[in-house]
């Protein structure tokens, strides 16, 4: 299997990845909810874990609203998207560690690490759009870190609207692949 027959295989059976963007930003919307009512606990772990469902949906989403099938036996594609997950926990682990002095940072960190982790899907995915979704959100968290006049709840509603946003590009440009 070759680098782009793996990509290919990727795209067409979780449909470019879309899907996945798009109930990680349904999470960040709801993160947003309960941190505006319930406050920064109780917020972060509905990211946290919310963030747990995301893969779960994500395939529901994909095999019964997409009727697409899963990847073929052997694609090594999926293990990059896997790896890229200890770096994305240990950030969120940076965050819920900076609960107690630095609630401010808490969810501009969350944000850089779950963005730094959309870099590999590049390469996964053999589509340039995450690198601009990547960095994006690694932007907004880092301008967000610097006080730069995002609050917490301005940061998180702006992920959940990246994501989204990115997640229909990606659903549109890869309805067909199927």
């Amino acid at each position: 299997m070759t680098l782009e027959d793996y990509q290919a295989d990727l795209r067409r059976s979780y449909v470019g990845g879309g899907p996945s963007a798009t109930v990680s930003g349904l999470v960040w919307s709801a993160t947003a909810i309960v941190f505006s009512q319930s406050g920064l606990q109780a917020g972060f772990a509905t990211l946290f874990f919310g963030g747990m469902v995301i893969f779960p949906i994500s395939m529901l989403l994909c095999r019964t609203l997409f009727g697409r099938a899963g990847v073929v036996a052997g694609n090594p594609g999926g293990r990059i998207v896997v790896e890229t997950l200890p770096m994305m926990f240990v950030g969120l682990f940076v965050a819920w560690l900076l609960m107690a002095n630095r609630p401010d940072l808490v969810f501009p960190i969350a944000a850089m690490a779950v963005g730094a982790h959309y870099f590999n899907f590049r390469t996964a995915y053999g589509d340039m759009t995450y690198y601009i979704l990547g960095g994006l959100m690694v932007a907004v968290g880092a301008v967000a870190a610097m006080g730069l006049g995002l609050t917490s709840l301005h940061t998180i509603a702006l992920i959940a609207a990246i994501e989204i946003a990115f997640g229909a590009y990606l659903v549109l440009a890869n309805r067909k692949s199927g």
